[in-house]
């Protein structure tokens, strides 16, 4: 009787420590693209609620462990607007936070062309909104030092890294190091940037705010940005601003998704704004080791799972078609779509 309890014993105890080192190595991150909050999208949440905008993804993104997407306006009741076009201004009420953390969101860059429409107190309140909210931000600070500041989290054993940088000037505003600003893209000190992160985590993800909006194809901008991260550190780059969906590439190895277009929005003109994906990201062993891609359309400014097979393989379609790059090509796995069940599909290199 003995030998049998100390025998079970050891069974129990084997079983919990594979469960545990499972838990440990393995976990996922979701990425999306632009998440606007005013315009066309304020008015539908002024109208139904500031959930609106994520209820048809609601069972979607809690699923991850991270999930990353790109702020396109402050959250402030208050602020100075900056010098521009009053329909180029956006702001988000600060209810808007909540809304963000419920639905999934747990880390949001800021550093792009928008943060700043309601100057450096704007900024910093969506700062304080945001982290009072239990989200994580990157890319913004109360002064240069602090907006490079890289990212750490550490979920399940892996220490993930986020760098996040925008290749747009702050508009309206003269830029001070000493003062509440984004983290703007210097490429003469991008290497050293991207090395200094890498070396306090083990998976780093560098975000870009950057590219021609309305074009499906990057510049030769981005694609120096993309390489020189990648030659120094950066396990995956991803991109946003275009407003639609840009290809991907494998360079040297490294995926590099150049936009991800919008996901909360509410402008669906000109074509392919409404078109966009969630990025899925498994890691396990500390390393990215699979990436896969869920359709998504905008339907009245929500991102919603498409039913139509057609439709969901049209998206598919299209990001292949964008991601034919020279010196990698990709096929996504589109036979046997079905929404509800498995909407993610993997990303393979072509041979």
């Amino acid at each position: 009787m003995k030998k049998l309890f100390l025998a079970l014993l050891f069974f129990f105890a084997l079983l919990f420590f594979t469960l545990r080192v499972a838990k440990t190595d393995s976990m996922t991150i979701f990425i999306v693209g632009d998440i606007l909050l005013d315009r066309g999208v304020g008015e539908k949440i002024e109208a139904h609620g500031p959930d609106y905008p994520y209820l048809k993804v609601k069972n979607i993104l809690p699923k991850a462990d991270i999930v990353f997407g790109n702020l396109e306006c402050p959250i402030t009741s208050t602020g100075i607007p900056a010098l521009k076009k009053p329909y180029y201004l956006f702001k988000a009420h600060p209810n808007n936070s909540d809304a963000l953390s419920n639905s999934g969101f747990t880390v949001l860059n800021l550093a792009n062309n928008h943060t700043m429409d309601y100057g450096r107190e704007g900024i910093m309140n969506t700062i304080a909104f945001l982290e009072k909210s239990g989200i994580k931000t990157v890319g913004a600070g109360k002064d240069k030092n602090i907006a490079h500041k890289p990212l750490y989290m550490e979920v399940s054993g892996t220490t993930i890294g986020f760098l996040s940088l925008s290749a747009f000037p702050t508009e309206g505003y003269v830029f001070s190091a000493k003062k509440p600003d984004v983290a703007q893209l210097d490429i003469e000190a991008l290497a050293d940037e991207v090395k200094s992160a890498k070396v306090n985590c083990d998976v780093l993800i560098v975000s870009f705010h950057w590219g021609t909006e309305f074009e499906n194809h990057p510049t030769q901008n981005q694609k120096q940005a993309a390489y020189i991260s990648v030659e120094n550190g950066a396990d995956l780059v991803i991109g946003h601003h275009p407003h639609v969906l840009q290809g991907m590439e494998y360079y040297t190895g490294t995926p590099i998704f150049y936009s991800l277009g919008n996901f909360v929005f509410d402008n669906q003109e000109p074509i392919g704004t409404d078109e966009t994906i969630i990025l899925k990201v498994v890691i396990n062993d500390k390393s990215i080791k699979n990436l896969q891609i869920a359709p998504i359309k905008i339907v009245k400014c929500q991102p919603t799972i498409p039913e139509n097979t057609n439709e969901a393989t049209e998206i598919f379609s299209n990001f292949e078609k964008y991601s034919n790059f020279a010196n990698s090509k990709i096929e996504i796995d589109k036979e046997n779509y079905n929404s509800k069940k498995s909407i993610f599909r993997s990303v393979n290199i072509i041979p």
